[in-house]
């Protein structure tokens, strides 16, 4: 192991780590220019044999931030994943310590999950309140300082300076050391009349007798179950809902709950229910998120967690668990919808509360709790599965600039490599719900299947799109959805024969809203449901058929019928006088473009013109 102080050329090297790592939630981010300027605090650690110099690869790097001449903290401490495990992490750090040590400060501290780690080192568990300095330069600006989730250490190098760092109170702390900062911020901080800091605590865990979990049997749940059992002491039951994510991915994983330590496994085939009452009410809106994203992850989570607390309420369960992370998009639908449908229930979501940081700290987990986990080489993909769609995230996909590599896809043909003879399907609708394709009755979730089948086969339905989270951020995602395609794309055109001018107009405007209701996680919303309510109303004339052609990523109308169509081929005739007589127009327009002219008479009165008035092309003189 090599580890030195950071030079200039490792600055891009220390970015891309703490990049990754504050992708994670694990440290904070930093800029190049903040590296700079405090660059001789660093230390960064590359592999014997690897050129030393700046293009070396950084694989460990770690800073010291200054307080005061006697108190500094330990931060941006990163490992690449390829080394952790090896004592990268403990050799940097014990290092750092050691140039401390020789620059003189007496006390180190950290902000932490990694509470073991440190101790490790020499630190001890302490009192945040113990460091006003940290608590007036950055507490008090953090967004999530009264809900905390990091432990304090300590370490004392120096004994004798002890007392003068026990700071519990400010009025025992030399007032020529504490940082200045504007009024409004130091009022963010509780402080007693005595002077004493108020720390937010943290909130103490419930008595959990039995939790629902939403289960998927991958590493993540599978860790959940023990987990849960270990921190709250309770019974676990595991509930995965079937919505079309193919038999792999359920294979075995009744078994595999029950090994976890699961008490008792619900597995529900929900695909047809996921059909006809989610994606069926979602397509007649016309809901399509930022224009592109068909919703096949966002519409899904609110059936899952209504089948949660309809099992939490038949078990007499007092809580609800899922995987979901604390930066995404899905820890918010889950709870949005446990709150609309039983606010009772203690929810748990262990990502906001574990020290797990990596799939190296689940499978360590899993080893040490005799979790049964097969696979433990990770996709550089994340992927979401179910009957409406596959979405991609993570690897290549992280850098917008890049082209999504063939190999990523899993569910579609590219349409370079689609069937050179393009394919027609007929889709049936009754009152905007399909019915039949080509001629086939089939049942909802069928309906679908077919569909994928259909245009997977030709390169219908991919779709790359940075989108905006609920949470804040950007992503990058891509997604198969080649069944929801065709369907959006046929009830669309249904549509256009169906429902009149206004209608139509006012529906696409509500689709906007309507799909953001769905991304947010407000599926059991009384918004929704009204909205839903004037869906169904203009579903009523939404009966016939359209056919659709089927060629190399696109999808082509070939035709559509209704018997309530509104076209007619004798109104929309220009020669016939019976429906429209064209003299009618005069008054029509008269009427519709009156305003328009009474600006302009204003404007003319008195000799002038309007400013529309085209130029006097006789004032101007050929060359």
């Amino acid at each position: 192991m090599n580890i030195r102080p950071a030079r200039p050329t490792d600055i891009p090297g220390i970015l891309e780590l703490l990049h990754e790592h504050a992708r994670r939630g694990d440290v904070l981010p930093r800029s190049a220019a903040s590296i700079e300027q405090t660059l001789p605090d660093w230390l960064v650690g590359v592999i014997d044999g690897e050129p030393e110099a700046a293009s070396g690869r950084v694989i460990a790097c770690v800073s010291l931030l200054f307080y005061t001449e006697a108190l500094a903290e330990v931060r941006s401490l990163a490992v690449h994943d390829d080394v952790k495990g090896q004592g990268w992490g403990s050799t940097i750090v014990k290092e750092l310590i050691g140039q401390a040590r020789q620059r003189g400060v007496p006390t180190l501290f950290a902000l932490t999950r990694a509470v073991k780690f440190f101790q490790g080192v020499g630190f001890a568990v302490t009192s945040m309140e113990r460091f006003p300095e940290k608590v007036y330069r950055d507490c008090v600006q953090c967004p999530v300082r009264h809900a905390c989730d990091e432990t304090a250490v300590v370490l004392h190098l120096n004994a004798p300076m002890q007392e003068r760092l026990e700071i519990g109170r400010l009025r025992d702390y030399p007032i020529s050391q504490l940082p200045t900062y504007p009024l409004t911020q130091l009022q963010t901080v509780p402080i007693t009349l005595e002077g004493e800091i108020l720390m937010p605590k943290k909130k103490e865990k419930p008595q959990i007798n039995k939790v629902v979990l939403a289960y998927s049997g991958g590493l993540d749940t599978s860790v959940i179950v023990p987990w849960l059992r270990e921190n709250y002491g309770c019974e676990v039951i595991c509930f995965c809902a079937n919505l079309g994510q193919g038999d792999a991915e359920l294979a075995g994983l009744e078994a595999k709950a029950l090994a976890s330590g699961a008490s008792k496994v619900y597995v529900e085939d929900l695909r047809h229910e996921f059909a006809k009452d989610f994606l069926f009410p979602m397509m007649q809106a016309g809901a399509i998120y930022e224009r592109r994203y068909l919703l096949g992850t966002s519409v899904a989570r609110p059936l899952i967690a209504k089948w949660q607390v309809a099992i939490a309420e038949a078990e007499g369960a007092d809580a609800v668990a899922h995987g979901a992370t604390g930066k995404g998009n899905d820890q918010v639908r889950f709870e949005l919808t446990y709150k609309a449908l039983n606010p009772t229930l203690y929810v748990i979501a262990p990502w906001r509360e574990w020290d797990i940081r990596s799939r190296e700290d689940a499978l360590a987990y899993a080893r040490k709790h005799h979790v049964p986990v097969t696979q433990t080489e990770k996709s550089i993909y994340s992927r979401d599965a179910n009957l409406w769609h596959l979405s991609h995230e993570g690897g290549i996909l992280e850098d917008p600039a890049q082209e999504p590599e063939e190999v990523m896809y899993q569910l579609s043909v590219s349409p370079e490599a689609a069937p050179d003879a393009a394919e027609v399907v007929k889709i049936e609708f009754e009152k905007g719900v399909p019915t039949a394709v080509n001629d086939i009755q089939m049942p909802p979730a069928a309906i679908i299947e077919k569909l994928n089948e259909l245009g997977a086969r030709h390169g219908i339905g991919r779709i790359d799109l940075v989108e905006n989270r609920l949470v804040g951020m950007k992503s990058h995602g891509v997604y198969e959805t080649p069944g929801g395609t065709i369907l959006y794309a046929a009830h669309h055109e249904l549509e256009t024969l169906c429902l009149d001018r206004d209608t139509m107009h006012y529906k696409e405007q509500q689709a906007v809203r309507y799909a953001e209701l769905v991304y947010d996680g407000k599926w059991y919303t009384f918004l929704r449901e009204a909205m839903q309510a004037f869906v169904d109303k203009t579903q009523e004339t939404a009966t016939g058929w359209v056919k659709l052609k089927l060629y190399k990523g696109n999808v082509i109308v070939s035709g559509r019928y209704s018997p309530n169509s509104l076209y007619r081929e004798d109104f929309a005739t220009f020669g016939q006088e019976d429906v429209y007589d064209q003299s009618d127009a005069v008054g029509f327009i008269t009427l519709f473009g009156l305003q328009m002219k009474v600006r302009a008479m204003m404007e003319v009165s008195d000799g002038g013109k309007t400013r529309y008035a085209a130029p006097d092309y006789s004032k101007f003189k050929r060359d």
